[in-house]
């Protein structure tokens, strides 16, 4: 029976992928930095096992993933985070260990510097905000005079590694003039790696989600949220599935296609005020909200799976839209951050409080972590939210 490793197995996404691949017959075994996490709990995973943080030791990561996959004779390895894929990505020499089912170096590394990113795009005539790719502070604020406010400061990476850790970056949305020098100040990674400094487009962020095989792409997915963590933006705590948007569907395939890419991809869009979208970023990792795709019959772990083991895969054409997913604790965290605000009324509150209360009787929306076909991830989520509000 094939053995598959899911890494990062905390996180709702590696969950989702422990329970899929676990409900197509294969072994599965739950990874994580943590003693006991979600996936670790599932019955579909056959056993947890534990590495060192690989933010903090990604030396120890690897060797520890060495010895795990030694043990169980593991044959494929997923990682559900930027971080694990990040550091995968340049161990694909690593055929004799097992296959890892990620995009190769070239192409991920292509998409996933932001940096590059943007000058791909603008030959492949996909639109992008106003930027400038600068690597001193000086340059941002030249950059700032040029484009006035607000702008964005975006690292050209999210995490990178130095001296043996890895170090993480933030984006900053800055205003006006006044909060430049203080979102500088925290911008020390500007010595290791390039900034785009852009242009603010108003409006909102949408995404679609693709898995591509070697002859082109095989699944698309996209969803809207509803609900966020906290309210004002952030993770999705309820999501509805909709129908992807055929013109970002297309840039979208332009870009993989332009480096071959492999595995599974999330295609992050600004679409603004006036319709017109722009091209912000690709992560090439699983998303959070996963489930629901999964639950509309887009089983991207399982299409993964083929894809790595080079069998053939059938294209999925359609789903079905108007679909929910819920994290319920994320949704009751969500609200009680609306509750506490001191600037909402009691309207506002009350409509907080109903649309919460609203959502145990709607039919269409399933619970993401809890589930009576598997209760252990969902009892293991809920007494650490007790014991760790």
């Amino acid at each position: 029976m094939p053995t598959v490793l899911v890494l990062d197995a905390n996180q709702r996404s590696a969950l989702a992928i422990i329970r899929s691949l676990g409900l197509r017959g294969l072994t599965v075994i739950a990874a994580d930095k943590m003693k006991k996490s979600l996936g670790g709990a599932s019955r579909f995973a056959v056993a947890a096992a534990r590495y060192a943080d690989p933010a903090t030791s990604p030396r120890e990561f690897l060797a520890d993933l060495t010895a795990i996959i030694a043990r169980w004779s593991v044959d494929t390895i997923i990682p559900a985070t930027d971080l694990t894929t990040m550091l995968l990505v340049n161990q694909q020499n690593w055929s004799h260990f097992g296959r890892l089912a990620i995009p190769g170096r070239e192409a991920y590394e292509t998409l996933t510097d932001k940096a590059r990113l943007i000058g791909l795009a603008q030959t492949l005539g996909i639109s992008v905000p106003a930027t400038r790719i600068v690597h001193t502070q000086a340059a941002i604020r030249e950059a700032a005079e040029e484009f006035l406010f607000p702008l964005v400061l975006k690292p050209a990476r999210s995490r990178y590694l130095k001296e043996g850790r890895i170090h993480s970056t933030a984006v900053e949305i800055v205003t006006h003039s006044a909060l430049l020098d203080r979102a500088l100040e925290r911008c020390a990674w500007i010595a290791d790696i390039p900034c785009l400094v852009q242009r603010f487009v108003p409006g909102h962020g949408a995404g679609i989600f693709a898995a591509f095989s070697r002859s082109g792409p095989v699944a698309w997915f996209a969803h809207r949220r509803l609900r966020e963590k906290p309210p004002q933006g952030g993770v999705s705590v309820l999501s509805e599935s909709v129908r992807v948007d055929p013109t970002m569907r297309d840039a979208a395939a332009k870009l993989l296609a332009a480096v071959h890419w492999t595995g599974v991809a999330m295609v992050e869009f600004r679409v603004a005020d006036d319709g017109r979208f722009y091209l912000m970023e690709v992560n090439g990792r699983f998303w959070g909200s996963l489930q629901l795709a999964i639950d509309c019959g887009v089983d991207f772990p399982w299409i993964l799976y083929q894809t790595s083991q080079r069998q053939p895969v059938t294209p999925i054409s359609t789903y079905p839209p108007g679909r929910r997913l819920r994290w319920l604790l994320g949704d009751l965290d969500s609200l009680w951050i609306s509750l506490r605000r001191g600037n909402s009324s009691g309207c506002e509150r009350a409509g907080s409080i109903g649309r919460f209360l609203g959502s145990f009787a709607d039919l269409s929306c399933r619970q993401e972590v809890f589930r009576w076909a598997d209760p252990g991830p969902g009892v293991r989520e809920a007494a650490q939210w007790f014991t760790h509000p």
